[in-house]
């Protein structure tokens, strides 16, 4: 065997074995996001900690750009009321091509009042709008509306009538409430019957998780 089939072997060696760490780090990232980095430690990768926050150095630079900006943060700082004009200058935001998201983002991670009215708001207008529903997911993260989420999610699972947007929806919600150890999957089951479409959705997303928990449980082999 020439040198150069032993290259070969080797590259194709270490090309599979990268891809099998990929495929783990992703199923450990997935089935356990509240705590990847310890799951990850587990088998052998060290976890060091970017000290620079290069978010929080674009949030504390983000100035309004734009009057409906403008208007946004003048909600946010309780100069303005909540109001349809104002839920509807941050709907065109998040749709703009430039979208600001320094300038909003800093707003979840204060998790601010009145951004969650206008969220809430938003849902009661339109009751199961998913990128609402991702909005007040991330407002979440900063601050515990656990039993909101819920509500709004199953609400939302309950009035789609779209079989593949219910899909989005359930597993959206899903991993929207897991790090709370909320089991949306097996909530969302006992609202519908046996045989139904829903019903059948939900089984399959469960059986589905279920399988890539049995996956990741798997010891990497080098």
């Amino acid at each position: 065997m020439g040198k150069k089939d032993k290259n070969s072997i080797v590259d194709d060696y270490k090309k599979i074995k990268n891809e099998i760490i990929y495929d783990k780090v992703n199923e450990i990232i997935r089935n356990h996001p509240d705590n990847f980095i310890a799951k990850m430690e587990e088998i052998g990768f060290e976890y060091f900690e970017d000290e620079v926050d290069y978010e929080e150095i674009e949030e504390k630079k983000a100035k309004p750009e734009n009057q409906r900006q403008r208007d946004l943060v003048a909600y946010f700082e309780n100069k303005k009321k909540l109001s349809k004009k104002v839920f509807e200058s941050y709907s065109e935001e998040k749709a703009a091509e430039n979208t600001n998201y320094p300038l909003i983002r800093k707003y979840f991670k204060e998790a601010n009042k009145n951004l969650k009215a206008l969220l809430l708001y938003g849902l009661d207008k339109y009751p199961g709008k998913i990128d609402l529903l991702s909005d007040l997911s991330f407002f979440h993260e900063f601050e515990n509306i656990l039993d909101t989420l819920i509500t709004y999610y199953t609400q939302a699972c309950i009035n789609q009538e779209d079989l593949e947007t219910f899909s989005e929806l359930a597993t959206d919600f899903y991993y929207a409430t897991f790090s709370d150890n909320y089991e949306a999957y097996y909530a969302l089951r006992e609202l519908f019957q046996p045989e139904t479409d829903k019903r059948k959705i939900i089984d399959f997303l469960i059986a589905e998780e279920e399988e890539a928990d049995k996956e990741a449980s798997q010891p990497i082999q080098f």
